[in-house]
C-alpha cells in the first residue's frame, strides 16, 4: 500500500513539474499585438532616448514657451487630447510623451520604471529635444515624476502643475502616514512573489493568460473608476486608452507595472520639497478616490507658496472630466508669469 502511494505521489510531482517547467515552454504565445506606429498621430513622432524608442506628440513653434506634459499610471498623450489645442492656440509649444512603458513607447529593456528614475529620464527627453527649461504638467504618477524633477533639476523647471498626483514626502517619525491610495494599494506585491514572476517558467505562464484573457473591456472597467461620472468613458475615450493594449510587448509591460517595479522610491524629504522655488499650482477632483486629496495637501502644506485648486464633482481626471475649466485655471497660472 505505502509503494502504491509512493508511485502515485511520484507520478503527481513529475506531472506538477512537467506542467509548471516544460508545458509552458511548448504552448505557442498567441499574438501579442502591432507596432506601435499603428496608433501615431499626425502631430507624433518616436525618438530614441537613452536606447528607448519613444513616442512624443509636439504643437506649436519652436521660439513659444514649452509646456511639457506628463501623463499619469495607465495613461498617454491621449490624457492631453483637450489642452493640446487649448495651449497651441494660445501661443505655447505644447509637448507630451508616453513614459515607458506605457502608450506607444517601448515596453521591454531597461525602463525606467520608478519615479526618479522616469524624472531621469523626463529630463533626458528634454535633452532630445533641446529643451532648456520648460513648466511640467504632470498628472496622476506625472506629478511625481515632475516632483522629482524639479528636486534634481531645479535649473529645468520654470513653473510646475501638479494634477491629481504629487511625489510622496518624508514623513516625521513617529506620524502616521497620510494614507495609501488606489494605486500604491492595488499595484505592487511582495517581492517573493516578484521572483517568483521572474522565474521563466512563471514568466510564462503569465504571459500566456494575460494574451488570452485580458480583455480590453476589463482595463475599461477599472479607468472608469477613476471618474465622478463613469459615462465620461465614451467607447471613443475607451478605445483611445486601449490601444496601448494592442502593442507588441503590452504583457511584458504590464507584468513589471502589476509587480509595482516603479513604487520603490524613497519619499522626497521636507527639505528638498521646500527648496523647490518655482511657482507652482496644485488642481484636484473633490472626488478623487484613487489618489486621495489628503496627498495634495500634505504637500501644499510642506512646500508653501502654491495654488491649490479643486474641482467639485469631480474625480481623478479633472483635465477630462471639466477639460474647459482646466484649461482655464492652466492657461491663467501660465500667463501669471509672463506679467510684468
Amino acid at each position: 500500500m505505502k509503494i502504491r502511494f509512493l508511485k502515485w505521489t511520484v507520478r503527481i510531482v513529475l506531472v506538477l513539474l512537467f506542467i509548471i517547467f516544460v508545458l509552458p515552454l511548448l504552448i505557442p504565445l498567441p499574438p501579442d499585438g502591432v507596432a506601435a506606429s499603428t496608433f501615431a498621430d499626425p502631430d507624433g513622432r518616436f525618438i530614441t532616448v537613452n536606447g528607448l524608442d519613444t513616442y512624443v506628440r509636439e504643437r506649436g513653434e519652436p521660439d513659444e514657451p514649452v509646456v511639457l506634459l506628463l501623463h499619469g499610471w495607465g495613461g498617454s498623450t491621449f490624457s492631453w487630447r483637450e489642452q493640446f489645442d487649448a495651449l497651441d492656440e494660445a501661443g505655447y509649444r505644447v509637448i507630451a510623451f508616453d513614459r515607458p512603458p506605457y502608450g506607444l513607447s517601448q515596453k521591454t529593456g531597461e525602463l525606467p520604471l520608478s519615479q526618479r528614475q522616469q524624472a531621469e529620464f523626463s529630463i533626458a527627453v528634454m535633452d532630445s529635444l533641446d529643451l532648456d527649461s520648460a513648466t511640467l504638467v504632470g498628472h496622476s504618477m506625472g506629478g511625481g515624476v515632475i516632483g522629482y524633477m524639479a528636486a534634481l533639476a531645479p535649473e529645468r523647471v520654470e513653473r510646475l502643475v501638479f494634477v491629481d498626483g504629487v511625489p510622496r514626502v518624508e514623513e516625521p517619525a513617529p506620524a502616521a502616514a497620510t494614507g495609501s491610495n488606489r494605486l500604491s494599494s492595488t499595484v505592487g506585491i511582495p517581492p517573493f512573489l516578484v521572483s517568483a514572476i521572474d522565474f521563466p517558467p512563471v514568466n510564462r505562464w503569465i504571459r500566456i493568460g494575460l494574451r488570452t484573457f485580458l480583455q480590453p473591456d476589463t482595463f475599461t472597467n477599472m479607468q472608469r473608476t477613476a471618474y465622478y461620472d463613469p459615462a465620461t468613458v465614451t467607447d471613443e475615450v475607451a478605445a483611445g486608452y486601449q490601444q496601448q493594449l494592442q502593442v507588441v510587448g503590452w504583457d511584458e509591460a504590464m507584468i513589471d507595472i502589476v509587480a509595482g517595479r516603479g513604487f520603490a522610491d524613497a519619499p522626497l524629504t521636507e527639505a528638498e520639497v521646500q527648496a523647490i522655488t518655482a511657482p507652482t499650482l496644485i488642481v484636484w477632483g473633490d472626488n478623487d478616490t484613487w489618489v486621495p486629496i489628503a496627498s495634495g495637501e500634505r504637500f501644499a502644506d510642506v512646500m508653501a507658496g502654491e495654488t491649490f485648486v479643486t474641482f467639485s464633482e469631480t474625480g481623478h481626471m479633472p483635465m477630462e472630466e471639466h477639460p474647459a475649466r482646466f484649461n482655464e485655471e492652466l492657461l491663467r497660472f501660465l500667463a501669471a508669469g509672463t506679467e510684468s
